[in-house]
């Protein structure tokens, strides 16, 4: 069956004119060389954290970097630079024995922030155990521990800046990684859209192999895509070879098991990524865990659960951030306020009607970023508008100021809506608050986003803001409402911070 099936997917291909040799011109860092320069990266930042750590307890402690010494009773004399040195050494190789210095292993979220501290725990064991074989009684308990703190702290920071350097190179056409998606089916048009919207996994489709499964329709999806077809799975080793394919991505979904067995087999050895879609497009990895159960690999689902328990941890998480951000941000409120004042005419805030939970009406709070009477020239500029379904964005609308258009930039405009969160009508984190006129349109799929409070950032922050389109922004608002938890919360806040100083797709 499986031949039989690669045959008719070849077929489809070449009555479309997919399956050509593909040439790019745009030249791409080997895996190896890619995957040594974030290595790199990585170690030179740990090494200069752990040292500025280790000063830093040394300078708070005692005063002095070189002063104090620790005196061994027969050996020789340790200065707490030397003790810095031994213990940056520890540290880095517990970070090693982590893996943290594994390409395929970081970047995967605040799960490596867990593993970060574990490690440096684990190096600070080891730390003791060593001065207690060296017999040095004169090291500070409180030094030991203020090193391990800052060493934990600084490490997770500099592992973020180097996050964001990553980013930001791939956003700029460095670190890319060429990539074949394996099949031509929905799921594969589904995976090439995400890789497009989100580059930040670095991650550039070339194009697809073509599928094998005797459910499918003729229909070449990844052509509709302008994503041409490569080849099939009995020439994968030219397609690889010819196109210098990176790393292969396998939607699980367009091919029959025994075609889907051969695929993998024949990639076994080559030094190449090789990821597999679940098919779960809409689960986050944190509800998907994969046991064995008598031989056979099962994913598990773990349940959505929105308690009152946790409700009251996301209000409260809501208050108190939302208190903070307002009383720590009041002078950047007041210098905001003083160029649009000085910039235009018309007030300082802007109040906006917006739909909140279930359906009901509230006054949205906001930096006015356009000149005065802007809502009424709306009509005049739909024909202009270049977004999809009801949203309206213009890349270059002439009702925003100049000083409107750094505040969305840098989405300074929506600083006022921390006062909707304090008054229970937003969340830190949560869908897009739509606008009246939209939820007019809205079907009852699109309604289900409306079950949450909206948010100030959210999971459409993040992956694209008005790079987006409105199906690809409702499905976004779904998935977060289907995958809701405080550590996603968390995430997301986490998150939103290089999306807002990396501004790709605001305006």
């Amino acid at each position: 069956m499986g031949v039989t099936n690669l045959s008719r997917g070849l077929q489809v291909d070449r009555r479309t004119g997919g399956c050509t040799r593909m040439s790019t011109s745009q030249h791409y860092p080997t895996r190896t060389r890619r995957r040594w320069t974030i290595r790199v990266a990585l170690l030179v930042s740990d090494v200069l954290m752990l040292g500025l750590g280790s000063a830093l307890a040394t300078g708070i402690r005692f005063g002095q970097l070189r002063h104090v010494q620790v005196l061994a009773e027969l050996g020789p004399t340790f200065t707490f630079i030397d003790l810095s040195l031994l213990i940056s050494a520890i540290w880095v190789g517990s970070l090693w024995l982590e893996r943290l210095y594994d390409v395929d292993r970081v970047f995967w979220g605040t799960g490596e922030y867990k593993r970060v501290a574990r490690a440096l725990s684990l190096g600070v064991v080891v730390f003791i155990v060593a001065t207690f074989a060296l017999r040095l009684p004169g090291l500070s308990r409180a030094w030991t521990l203020m090193a391990w703190s800052f060493a934990i702290l600084l490490v997770v920071i500099g592992r973020s800046l180097v996050r964001m350097a990553v980013v930001s190179a791939r956003r700029h056409g460095r670190l890319l990684r060429p990539t074949l998606i394996a099949g031509f089916n929905q799921e594969s048009a589904d995976i090439i859209r995400a890789l497009r919207a989100n580059r930040s996994s670095g991650m550039v489709p070339l194009g697809c192999l073509a599928s094998a499964h005797a459910d499918y329709p003729l229909h070449d999806y990844c052509s509709d895509l302008d994503m041409p077809c490569l080849g099939g799975v009995e020439n994968i080793g030219e397609v690889l070879d010819r196109n210098n394919i990176d790393t292969v991505v396998i939607s699980s979904t367009a091919y029959d098991h025994d075609v889907l067995a051969r695929l993998i087999d024949s990639l076994r050895g080559r030094n190449i990524d090789i990821q597999m879609s679940s098919g779960l497009l809409d689960v986050i990895t944190s509800r998907v865990q994969i046991r064995e159960v008598s031989g056979i690999p099962l994913i598990t689902l773990k349940a959505v659960t929105f308690s009152r328990g946790k409700r009251f941890v996301k209000r409260s998480f809501d208050l108190l951030v939302g208190a903070i951000g307002i009383v720590v941000g009041m002078p950047l409120w007041l210098v905001i306020a003083l160029a649009i004042k000085l910039d235009s005419r018309g007030p300082v805030f802007y109040r906006q009607m917006r739909v909140g939970r279930d359906g009901r009406n509230f006054g949205m709070y906001k930096f006015r970023s356009m000149g005065d009477g802007a809502d009424a020239r709306l009509d005049e500029l739909r024909e202009h508008n270049e977004a999809t379904g009801p949203l309206f964005k213009m890349h270059n609308d002439p009702r925003v100021t100049r000083v409107g258009r750094f505040l969305r930039k840098y989405s300074l405009d929506e600083f006022p809506q921390l006062l909707n969160v304090m008054r229970g009508e937003m969340s830190l984190v949560g869908p897009r608050p739509p606008l009246p006129n939209e939820v007019d349109t809205y079907s009852d799929y699109h309604w289900r986003r409306m079950e949450v409070l909206p948010g100030m950032t959210g999971l459409w922050q993040v992956s694209g803001r008005s790079t987006l389109g409105f199906d690809e922004m409702v499905r976004l608002d779904l998935l977060y409402i289907e995958n809701w938890s405080v550590g996603f919360d968390m995430s997301l806040m986490l998150r939103t911070i290089p999306a807002v100083l990396l501004p790709e797709g605001a305006y």
